[in-house]
C-alpha cells in the first residue's frame, strides 16, 4: 500500500495513526525511519541514497518519526508506533534537510516536498514526498561521489550500467511523449474532434502536461462540484455545464454561437487542456486581436489551475503550451489610448508555440508564461511581449 496517491494535506497526524492501526509495511513507495539523519558524511549519504531511490523509481514517502516492529534483531517494515521526532526545531531540521538534497545529488529533484506533521502536545513527525523524476535519474555526488540507486520491494538498491543507461533513456521518453501527445490533441481538436461543437472561429488552445504519469484521478473524484467549478474556469466565460467523459472530466459554456464557445478538460493525471474560440475576437478594422487579452485570458486560467493541482497533489515539473488557430495574415495588437501594431503579420494558420518545461507550480503564472508569450508577439514583429516591464514585472512597462 502507499499514500502517495493522496495530496500532502491529507498526510496529517490520523493518516499515520492509521498506518500503524492498519499495519501498513513498508513497500516501493513507502519507508519509515525513527529518526533523522544526522550531520555525518554516512548519514548525509544515505539519506541521499534513500530519497534519489524514490526519484528514481516510482517515487515515494519516507516518514520520520515512526517506530518499525522488529523481530529480535531483524526490521519487520512494519510500523509499530508513530513516536515523533522529540527535541527538534522543525525549520532548521527542514533547512538543513533541504541543504543536503540540494547540493548532494545531480539533477536535482523537482517537486520534492518536505512535509512537517504536527501532534500535538506530541513531538512532531516529518515526510519528504519524492515524486518520480521526468529526468529519469539522479546521482549522488555528496564530496566526490558517483552513484545511482533505485528502489525495489526490498528497499533501496544501488543500480548496475544497464539500469542507469535505462534511467536515461526513460527522461528522454517522457518529454518526447508529452510532446507527441499536444500534438495529436491539436491535430485531432481542429478536426472537430472536441467536446463540445466549437464553431470554425479563430481559437486559442493552452495545455498543461505534466511530465510525470500521475494517477490522480481517486483524489479528483473527491472533490466537490465547487472546487472543481473553482479551479477549472474555462478561458474567456464561465462554465455553465459539466460532464464526465472518456478523456476524465469538462467544463464547458453552452452558447447559441458555437463559435465563442469555450471548455476546460481535465485528464486524469491532472493535466488541462483549454479551448476558447471567445479569446481571439479579432479586429477587422486593424486586421489583427489583441495579444494582451490572450495574455490575460491564458493568466487566469493558470491561476485556477493552480489551485486544482494544490488539491490533488499535483506538483512539477508541468510542460505548458500555447497554440492558435485560424490566424494567419493577423497582426498582433496592443491596445491603449491609441493601438499599435507592427506591419508583420502572422504567416501560418496554426501556430504551435514551442513547449516550456516549468518546475515550480507556486511561481507566478505570469513569469512561467513569460516564454510563449514573448513568441506570441515575435510571430506579429514584436521583440517581446509589450506587457513585461524590463524588469521582466507583468503590467508594469
Amino acid at each position: 500500500m502507499s499514500i502517495h496517491h493522496l495530496p500532502l494535506t491529507q498526510v496529517d497526524a490520523a493518516l499515520l495513526d492509521e498506518l500503524v492501526a492498519n499495519t501498513v509495511a513498508e513497500s516501493r513507495m513507502l519507508d519509515y525511519k525513527e529518526r533523522l539523519p544526522g550531520d555525518s558524511d554516512a548519514d548525509k549519504r544515505e539519506l541521499l541514497a534513500d530519497v534519489t531511490a524514490f526519484a528514481n523509481s516510482a517515487g515515494g514517502d519516507l516518514i520520520y518519526g515512526v517506530k518499525e516492529r522488529r523481530k529480535g534483531s531483524k526490521a519487520t517494515g512494519e510500523p509499530e508506533a508513530v513516536v515523533g521526532l522529540p527535541d527538534i526545531v522543525l525549520d532548521e531540521v527542514m533547512l538543513r534537510l533541504d541543504a543536503t538534497l540540494r547540493t548532494g545529488m545531480d539533477p536535482r529533484i523537482p517537486g520534492l516536498v518536505l512535509h512537517p506533521v504536527l501532534r500535538p502536545p506530541g513531538p512532531p513527525c516529518l515526510v519528504i514526498r519524492i515524486p518520480r523524476s521526468p529526468h529519469g535519474i539522479h546521482m549522488v555526488t555528496y564530496k566526490g561521489s558517483s552513484r545511482f540507486y533505485g528502489r525495489g520491494t526490498n528497499g533501496c538498491f544501488e543500480l548496475d550500467w544497464g539500469q542507469i543507461r535505462s534511467g536515461f533513456l526513460q527522461a528522454e521518453g517522457a518529454h518526447e511523449r508529452v510532446r507527441r501527445f499536444r500534438e495529436e490533441r491539436v491535430l485531432r481538436l481542429l478536426a472537430g474532434e472536441t467536446p463540445i461543437p466549437m464553431g470554425d472561429s479563430a481559437k486559442v488552445i493552452f495545455h498543461a502536461l505534466p511530465l510525470n504519469a500521475l494517477d490522480v484521478w481517486p483524489v479528483f473524484q473527491t472533490l466537490s462540484d465547487h472546487q472543481r467549478m473553482n479551479g477549472m474556469t474555462p478561458m474567456g466565460g464561465q462554465p455553465s455545464d459539466w460532464r464526465y467523459n472518456l478523456d476524465g472530466f469538462v467544463l464547458h459554456t453552452n452558447r447559441d454561437d458555437p463559435s465563442r464557445q469555450t471548455y476546460v478538460q481535465c485528464f486524469r493525471d491532472g493535466g488541462l487542456e483549454a479551448m476558447s474560440g471567445a479569446v481571439l475576437a479579432g479586429d477587422p478594422q486593424r486586421g489583427g486581436f489583441y495579444g494582451v487579452a490572450v495574455e490575460l485570458n491564458v493568466i487566469q486560467a493558470l491561476t485556477r489551475w493552480q489551485q486544482l493541482w494544490t488539491l490533488l497533489g499535483v506538483a512539477g515539473p508541468m510542460v505548458l503550451a500555447l497554440t492558435l488557430s485560424g490566424v494567419k495574415g493577423w497582426r498582433v495588437l496592443e491596445a491603449g489610448n491609441i493601438w499599435v501594431a507592427h506591419p508583420e503579420t502572422l504567416d501560418r494558420d496554426v501556430v504551435m508555440i514551442p513547449e516550456v518545461v516549468v518546475q515550480d507550480l507556486a511561481a507566478p503564472p505570469e513569469s512561467l508564461l513569460r516564454p510563449p508569450f514573448d513568441l506570441m508577439w515575435n510571430g506579429g514583429g514584436w521583440a517581446r511581449s509589450p506587457s513585461y516591464s524590463a524588469e521582466g514585472v507583468y503590467g508594469k512597462k
